[in-house]
């Protein structure tokens, strides 16, 4: 049997990820102004895979 995981999401969860999101573009703005946009590129990329894998970690499995 799989287990079942319930998730809610509550509009403090919401603002918090709206704020985190809101804080990483601001600093790959940063990064794409001061250093270079190759930089800013790479860790948007960086941010990217990141959320997908915590999406695929949290996402039980179609076994």
């Amino acid at each position: 049997m799989k287990p079942v995981v319930h998730v809610e999401l509550t509009g403090k969860a919401i603002k918090t990820v709206l704020v985190l999101l809101a804080f990483i573009s601001a600093i790959l703005a940063l990064v794409w102004l001061l250093v270079s946009p190759a930089y800013a590129i790479a860790g948007g990329i960086g941010v990217i895979l990141a959320v997908r894998g915590l999406y695929a970690l949290f996402t039980p499995s179609t076994e």
